[in-house]
Formats: structure tokens, sequence, C-alpha cells
């Protein structure tokens, strides 16, 4: 009968637990759904890019048995979305979170500090689909290339690219630490963007010069874009684009594990003297 009972117990406990975290990650997709920041620069902003660089680029012709411009084009913009999906619901969030004290309440709620940084991580990840996704269906809507790839096609970039993004959430944790409400967005900001770019995902791959290719192959920004490009060009992906995401995701996860002790970046503050002598 004891032993009944503590089983019981046990499950009755576990149960409570994953009713908590679903709760929690509940609230988390509401805030996410409610945060002009993701709503902006998540989906409004590579939507307006990828309209922009296809009028730029997309029309350019194309060797028989390659990808077109414009699906290039919005392969890297859809990548461009879910890495800030990822970015805004994870780093800025919780630096202001730390800032304001609010981090300190959530240490009073009923699940463990990990639970919310898992919590953090899932939202990321899910909420980066609906960003690649509305890249994909402007392409179709905008240009009308639904054709130029097969069903199965289509459902396999969008999974891989959407896997493809998921160490960004890990990366934003890590900046939520290293950084405040001060600079919180404008290191996140000049980080997305300086990979974005220095990635491929703002010049196609075809027209940047050697040098810069051979960098950007090495940044996960590139690693994820890649997976879709050889996809949708009807290739197997590499596997040196995913182990190379892999290692970026373990390399992320250190950096999250060891920026709690950093402390965060602060904005230089102006001293009483100065304040004076400049009015």
């Amino acid at each position: 009968m004891a032993i009944v009972a503590t089983t019981t117990a046990a499950t009755t406990t576990t149960g409570s637990h994953a009713n908590k975290f679903w709760a929690y990650l509940r609230i988390e997709a509401l805030r996410t759904v409610r945060d002009p920041l993701y709503i902006f620069q998540a989906i409004a902003l590579p939507i307006g890019f990828y309209l922009l660089f296809s009028g730029l680029f997309g029309s350019q012709p194309h060797a028989p048995g390659t990808l077109s411009g414009n699906v290039e084009i919005m392969i890297a913009n859809a990548v461009f979305g879910g890495v800030w999906a990822c970015l805004v619901i994870t780093g800025p969030r919780m630096a202001h979170e730390r800032s304001s004290g609010w981090q300190k309440n959530l240490k009073l709620l009923p699940i463990s500090p990990l639970a919310t940084l898992v919590a953090r991580a899932i939202i990321a990840a899910l909420f980066a689909l609906p960003a690649i996704v509305a890249v994909c269906a402007t392409a179709v809507i905008a240009h009308g290339i639904f054709g130029e790839l097969t069903p199965g096609e289509w459902i396999g970039m969008i999974a891989l690219l959407w896997v493809g993004v998921w160490p960004f959430a890990i990366l934003g944790i890590a900046l939520g630490y290293v950084t405040n409400d001060d600079t919180a967005y404008g290191v996140t900001t000049g980080l997305y963007f300086a990979i974005s770019a220095a990635g491929g995902l703002w010049i196609p791959p075809a027209v940047m010069p050697s040098g810069m290719l051979a960098v950007a192959k090495w940044l996960p920004t590139y690693n994820a874009a890649n997976l879709g490009w050889r996809l949708a060009d009807g290739l197997a992906p590499l596997w040196r684009d995913g182990l190379q995401l892999v290692a970026w995701a373990a390399i992320f996860t250190l950096l999250a594990l060891v920026a709690p002790r950093l402390g965060a970046i602060r904005l230089p503050r102006r001293s009483h003297r100065a304040a004076t002598a400049s009015a």
C-alpha cells in the first residue's frame, strides 16, 4: 500500500509540474503575440526586405536547373525573419525583466528557473515558424513562385529553415544575460544585422566576393539558409551545414551557461562634471 501511495504521489507531482509548465508556456505565447517588436521585425521587416531585394535581384536571369532569384531571396529572408523571432523573444525581453526586477518575481513561480528558460526557448522556436511562413506566402502571392517547387520541397524547405534557426533562441538567452534594458535592443539588433549581412542573407551568394563567401559559409545564418537553398534546388542538404549548426548551438549553450556570471553590458554614463561643463 505504501508503495502504491508513493507512486501515486509522484505521478501527481509530475503531472502538477507539467501543468504549471504548460501554463507558463501559454503566458509567454500570449506575450509574444502582443509584442510589437515581434510583429514588426520578425514578420513585417523580412517581408519588406524580400520585396526590396526581389525587386533588385529577383528578375535576373539564372541558368537552367538553378534557383530563380525570387526563390533564393525568399529563403534568405525567411531565415532573416526566423532568426529575429528567436532573438527578440529571448534577449531584449529577458534583459528588461532583469533590469526591472521582474526576474526576481519569476523565481517565485512554482516552476524552476531552468523551466522558464526552456519555455522561452520553445516559444522562440515556435514563433519563428510564422515568420518563415509569412515570407514564403508573400513570395507566392507577389511573384507566383509556388509552381517552382513541388509540395514536398515546400514542406521540407520550410521545416529545414525552421529547425535551422533554433540555435538562435539559445543565443538570445545568452544576450539576455549580458545586456540590460538600455543595451539589449541595440546589441541584439546590431548582431542580428551583422550576421545576416555577413551570412549571405542580403546579398545572393552567387554575387558575393569569394572572400566574403568563404566567411559566410562558417556562419549559422548561411548554414540555415543553405539547407533550404539546396533542397529547393533539388539537392540533398549538406551534412556540413547541419553539423555546423549543431556546433553553433553548442557554442551558444556554453555562452548561455557562462553569461550569468559575466554581468550586463552597460552604456557609459556621463559624469556630473562633464554634464555641467557641456551645459
